[in-house]
């Protein structure tokens, strides 16, 4: 069976390509990049975040959030506040720029999804979810046990 599950892992990545790809051309014109409008949207979400948050959040290192923290705010996306008392942490405001770059990200994300999903129906697209919920989970349950033999 180790074919059949290589090729199923092979497929995935073929959507997330896919998927990223289509991202990738749809904000090319507004001149933040689909990491960015990732970052812009959890923002959106956790109003108020500390950049180590952020990047615990969105499970990347905290230099590539400060990078792109960078790009942001100097396209007037966010900006940029010390907490008072520890001038280390750093909290991060959506500007109203930002908050236009978020609902046009919503958008394009919404339009991909559905394009994506073009032709199946409502018990196909909820099969394929709790499919890919198991594989997360199974993958997950993995992980777990790698960090567990590391230690």
């Amino acid at each position: 069976m180790g074919e059949r599950e290589h090729e199923l892992v092979h497929l995935l990545h073929i959507v997330d390509r896919n998927f990223k790809r289509s991202i990738d051309k749809k904000v090319e014109s507004t001149g933040v990049y689909r990491s960015q409008h990732k970052l812009l949207m959890m923002l959106g979400r956790h109003p108020d975040c500390s950049q180590t948050e952020l990047a615990e959040k969105m499970e990347v290192s905290p230099a590539a959030i400060a990078v792109s923290l960078k790009k942001l705010e100097k396209g007037g996306f966010v900006s940029r506040q010390c907490h008072e008392n520890d001038n280390r942490v750093n909290y991060v405001k959506v500007t109203e720029k930002g908050r236009e770059a978020i609902e046009v990200s919503i958008r394009y994300f919404q339009e991909i999804d559905e394009a994506m999903f073009a032709d199946f129906t409502d018990e196909e697209i909820e099969l394929l979810g709790g499919y890919l919920h198991r594989v997360i989970a199974n993958g997950e349950t993995y992980y777990q046990k790698l960090l567990r033999q590391e230690s």
